[in-house]
């Protein structure tokens, strides 16, 4: 079994198997895991949900936006003009710092909002077989190996192999930007040149199904999902200094 770990992340890669053996090759069976095994690879892996980042009371980056070195000079620099008895000039000066500290926050505030806005986009609850029988549960406690039932309407919990496809397309817009359905099948594909998500036996966490429907096994959860890769890229990116800022630096 060919995997990628990351902590307590793992992704399976289960793309070039023929669907009789993606079984063995996730180390599970067509019963579905066993709950002792469910259990075990949740202490493993963790829940199947996208981590945040430690973020700082609201409060405290408002401030942090007009405490800064520059709007310290912008404060002072106003003071001055004022006591110079420009008072008009004093008070452009601070407007002008306010308006960009309330700008500066709204912009660092939306950011820091990413991570909530796509857990939305993310279904509470799946279908699955465990032990022979078709479960409803929630979508956090899945685990990779876990077999998991998507239909026509269903927004996909995690990452997965698909075994069996009736009919089944899938809306990966969340992910690519293309709004056509995509169709996918459970055929093994070999094709080492194609990025994760052109593999047509692949669905995707975030992603919903169009029509059909289709028995999958999971391959990757939580942040290790292609979801949780974009949710990674929103939590890590460096703030850029604003148009004012970097004038005035």
């Amino acid at each position: 079994m060919s995997d990628r770990t990351n902590e307590k992340t793992v992704q399976l890669d289960l793309e070039t198997y023929a669907a009789k053996d993606v079984y063995q090759a996730a180390a599970t069976q067509q019963s579905g895991l066993r709950h002792e095994q469910v259990k075990e690879r949740q202490k493993q892996y963790g829940p199947n949900r996208l981590k945040e980042a430690e973020k700082e009371p609201v409060i405290v980056t408002f401030i942090k936006n007009f405490t800064s070195l520059m709007a310290i000079l912008l404060w002072v620099g106003g003071a001055v003009a004022i006591l110079s008895h420009s008072v008009e000039l004093g008070l452009a000066i601070w407007f002008v710092n306010i308006v960009n500290g309330v700008f500066s926050f709204v912009q660092e505030y939306r950011a820091s909002q990413a991570t909530e806005a796509l857990k939305k986009m993310l279904p509470s609850y799946a279908r699955v077989i465990r032990e022979g029988q078709e479960e409803k549960v929630l979508a956090e406690e899945l685990v990779p190996g876990d077999l998991v039932l998507i239909e026509e309407g269903d927004r996909i919990s995690a990452d997965g192999r698909v075994i069996f496809a009736t009919d089944l397309q899938v809306n990966q817009s969340a992910l690519t930007g293309e709004s056509n359905p995509v169709y996918k099948n459970s055929e093994a594909d070999t094709d080492s040149q194609k990025t994760a998500l052109e593999y047509d036996n692949m669905v995707f966490a975030g992603t919903t199904v169009s029509s059909g429907s289709a028995k999958m096994i999971v391959s990757a959860t939580g942040m290790a999902t292609q979801f949780g890769q974009i949710a990674h890229l929103t939590q890590n990116m460096v703030d850029d200094k604003s148009p004012l800022q970097k004038e005035l630096d």
